[in-house]
């Protein structure tokens, strides 16, 4: 009998074992075949070019998150303080915020604002070539409103409004950083 039990015990110690190498398998033919199929993770894209001027206003939360994409991904990349200086410019064509209501209560109250944020900008070197086009990039988020709560709900609105903007932020870095943006900066200016 207390070899029965004994050989229990030990099957209920190795059983988590077992799971924990099963997953272990599992994750490890998951990965292999990731890698087998050429999938890597993308890291930082290092710029082609030396100076970078932006007129995005790097005080603000939206500049310096974009200031700051840029330095990670390319360190070797200047921000400089005039569009004469740099081999390439971001600018800022458009910012634009929005509120819509988008329904009432029967009292004819706000219930819920449609937030949206629209930035507009281009990418071109010191010749005017464009490196991208001018684009249009926006984000919307709803906004639950309640006039008795109208100072929570306007702190609120401007963590929706902060959310969007990282949002964007990320995108205008990852266009910038695009194959399609450095292969065609190359060749403007490969000789």
């Amino acid at each position: 009998m207390s070899y029965q039990r004994l050989s229990a015990a030990r099957a209920q110690a190795l059983a988590p074992t077992v799971k924990q190498a099963a997953a272990f398998l599992v994750l490890l033919m998951l990965v292999v075949s990731l890698a087998a199929c050429g999938f890597k993770l993308r890291g930082a894209t290092p710029l082609p070019f030396t100076s970078l001027y932006t007129n995005i206003n790097s005080q603000s939360s939206f500049g310096s998150q974009i200031i700051r994409g840029i330095r990670a991904n390319s360190p070797h990349t200047r921000i400089v303080d005039t569009a004469e200086e740099s081999e390439v410019r971001l600018l800022q064509l458009n910012n634009r915020r929005t509120r819509k209501e988008v329904s009432l209560t029967v009292d004819g109250k706000v219930e819920e604002y449609e937030l949206g944020l629209y930035i507009s900008f281009t990418l071109v070197d010191s010749a005017g070539n464009s490196l991208l086009e001018p684009t249009t990039l926006s984000s919307l988020r709803l906004l639950p409103y309640d006039e008795d709560n109208a100072d929570a709900k306007a702190a609120e609105m401007q963590q929706l409004y902060a959310d969007m903007e990282r949002n964007i932020a990320n995108s205008i870095l990852q266009r910038i950083t695009s194959d399609e943006v450095i292969q065609r900066y190359q060749a403007l200016h490969t000789h």
